[in-house]
């Protein structure tokens, strides 16, 4: 389709909103917006060339591939960014020439207001992905694009796989224990439990991706591990992006393989705040601690595959006298492909795809893809297994028949569908009323990022995204851990849009990216949304915003003593942070929530334990307190914000709740 939306041009006739299809497919004027967003948002430059037409074409294709709720809220959006400007301008956006679309896109993404800034940037996220992300503007930038091929093997416990998209009738099934969910709070429980010796059937609402499937594409990723292609954010005084991944292993396969364990003060204040039993400590949980590290072979990242970052951070680090170090990892045979977050196609990374699913089909569990557990069977206040909706054969996911059903009966059942979709769950079922706490408690584990742009060639496409760490600032709770990204996701972290946007990207070569999370005190809400997704609230507190603050003036001082020639927090206001006086000035900023570019990828604590109903959901044990043989394994029941990455505590926690579940089965 060609479309050339230059200068005094107006778009031909228009289609109506209300013309475009349920489906969320875009009508032909939705297109020549999209396009004229694209084009002022992406111009081209020296080596790039801009986006346009094409873009807009591809978006609609990636549309029609998303969940309608994703599709309506994107159109949405778009159509408020195309009405902005009828007010003030007379005409809708994608009249206005070029250079008038360009100025506008300038002024709203530092606009204080977050209702207009959230929607550009929504609208831009999939545009920047699908116009970056073709192997065409990797190599105008000297970057690799694509992996060697994989020969994957046929192992012989995938006989125990049975793919749900392939069933078309009713299935009945027994077991003694069925484990809703695979990633880190499931396949653990699963191990244990099939170790010794019982009947474990694990159900996953994804699907077995194997490694010859991943490409390295940030795209495909999103729209076949992430879950709803990676497009959901919480409401609140800012639109925060929370990843969580959809596939056997669940986010397990899409984080960067960090393993920490919970500091002792965390411990503590469960102790003291919470009333939770002295085995909640360091020395307590150090046994289950070691089983799940020697499991997943944790180690410190190799120097050899830390990639670029690492030198810079460690001389500014040591120039401003901060402890830093590098992470502890799941990933012994890593070879710094950079693409953890996309799944490892090495296998090297030890999610627990790779690593605890497997040992448990070896160990005669059973697993079932492609299967989403409507509700937990509870008979006489005991679990008695669950019900669910398998996808079925291509004539069912067209709607041509009904979707089977699957019915487990079980001794127990153990929900570990994460702490996003854990509390739908075990609302649907009635269970946990006796706790006004489910579903409440909501902690994200913000997350920041600052780039910085060097004379010297970084190439952080090269090495570990996430190896190496700054952690002076824990007992504050700060913590800097690297973010590397490929150029497909570098495009989404510039929130910048027209030349100046496309000239730091032709420096892509020579920009650094670095992160770190706060240990929120703010507290949000999941509630049933459109569509099964979840509706997430969070509200970030004062507390939290000068912590969020405090970390972007750090890090921006890191890459200044590192002798960065432009760092870039991006935070509206203070984009460009170089120089002492203007770090200075950032410091001394009254901010709001909304300023800040912040994404999340550790929900916790939606149905977090404790001894009473009064203050938790489920006891120390992790079993339902008013539920018998409902357990509940996965982050939704860590108490609070750990202020490290949660991933070990989750299966330590797991881990131990096996042990106790296992004196409690019939022999």
């Amino acid at each position: 389709m060609a479309m050339n939306l230059g200068k005094n041009e107006e778009p031909k006739p228009r289609a109506s909103f209300r013309e475009a299809s349920p489906s969320g497919a875009l009508t032909a004027r939705e297109l020549r917006v999209v396009a004229a967003i694209a084009e002022a948002a992406m111009p081209p430059g020296a080596l790039l060339p801009g986006a346009g037409g094409p873009t807009a074409t591809a978006l609609a294709g990636w549309l029609k591939d998303v969940p309608a709720h994703v599709a309506r809220g994107f159109r949405a959006m778009l159509w408020t960014v195309e009405l902005a400007t009828v007010a003030t301008r007379l005409r809708p956006f994608s009249a206005l020439s070029l250079a008038q679309r360009m100025d506008l896109l300038s002024g709203w993404e530092q606009r204080r207001s977050p209702a207009l800034r959230t929607a550009l940037r929504a609208l831009l996220i999939p545009l920047k992905l699908l116009h970056y992300e073709r192997a065409e503007m990797f190599r105008h930038v000297g970057c690799r694009s694509d992996l060697p091929v994989v020969r994957e093997e046929q192992p012989r416990w995938l006989s125990q796989v049975v793919n749900g998209r392939e069933i078309d009738e009713d299935l009945t099934l027994e077991c003694d224990v069925v484990v809703v969910g695979t990633g880190a709070g499931g396949a653990p429980v699963a191990y244990e439990l099939a170790a010794r010796g019982h009947a474990v059937l694990m159900l996953e609402e994804g699907d077995f991706h194997r490694r010859s499937s991943f490409d390295a594409r940030a795209a495909r990723a999103h729209r076949t591990l992430y879950r709803d292609h990676g497009m959901t954010v919480s409401l609140g005084n800012l639109g925060i992006p929370i990843f969580s991944g959809k596939a056997v292993g669940g986010t397990t396969v899409v984080n960067s393989g960090t393993c920490y364990r919970a500091p002792a003060q965390t411990f503590a204040a469960w102790r003291e705040e919470l009333g939770l039993p002295g085995e909640m400590s360091p020395e307590g949980m150090a046994p289950y601690y070691e089983r799940v590290e020697r499991m997943l072979r944790v180690a410190p990242a190799n120097p050899l595959h830390l990639g670029a970052i690492a030198p810079i951070i460690q001389r500014g680090a040591t120039q401003l006298g901060l402890r830093h170090a590098p992470l502890l990892r799941n990933a012994p045979d890593c070879d710094g492909q950079g693409v953890c977050c996309f799944g490892c196609p090495t296998g090297a990374k030890r999610s627990t795809d790779v690593s605890y699913v497997p040992e448990a089909l070896l160990r005669g569990a059973q697993l079932v893809t492609a299967a989403r557990v409507e509700h937990v069977n509870i008979v006489g206040g005991r679990a008695r297994g669950v019900t669910a909706t398998l996808a079925g054969t291509p004539a069912v996911q067209r709607g041509a028949r009904r979707a089977p059903r699957l019915t487990v009966k079980a001794q127990a059942v153990v929900v570990a569908c994460g702490t996003l979709l854990t509390p739908l769950l075990l609302q649907r079922s009635s269970a946990c009323r006796s706790s006004k706490w489910l579903g409440k408690n909501l902690s994200i584990h913000p997350a920041g990022k600052v780039m910085a742009l060097f004379d010297e060639r970084v190439e952080q496409w090269k090495g570990i995204p996430q190896g190496y760490s700054i952690d002076h600032f824990e007992d504050e709770g700060l913590m800097f851990e690297g973010s590397s990204v490929p150029l497909d996701i570098a495009a989404i972290g510039v929130p910048w849009t027209g030349r100046r946007f496309t000239e730091l990207m032709e420096r892509y070569p020579h920009l650094a990216t670095f992160g770190f999370m706060i240990k929120d005190t703010s507290r949000g809400e999941v509630r049933p949304g459109i569509g099964g997704s979840p509706l997430i609230v969070y509200t970030m507190n004062r507390e939290d915003t000068e912590r969020m603050q405090r970390g972007f003036a750090v890090l921006s001082e890191v890459f200044q003593a590192a002798g960065a020639r432009r760092v870039l927090p991006f935070v509206a206001g203070h984009d460009e942070v170089s120089t002492p006086e203007a770090l200075a000035q950032f410091r001394r900023a009254k901010l709001r929530p909304g300023d800040f570019d912040v994404t999340a990828y550790h929900p916790l604590g939606t149905c977090r334990m404790g001894p009473e109903p009064s203050t938790s959901c489920i006891g120390p044990d992790q079993q339902a307190h008013d539920v018998k043989g409902l357990y509940v394994c996965d982050g939704s029941a860590v108490p609070s914000s750990l202020g490290v990455n949660p991933q070990l505590t989750i299966m330590a926690m797991s881990v131990r709740a096996a042990d106790i579940l296992d004196t409690r089965l019939d022999r």
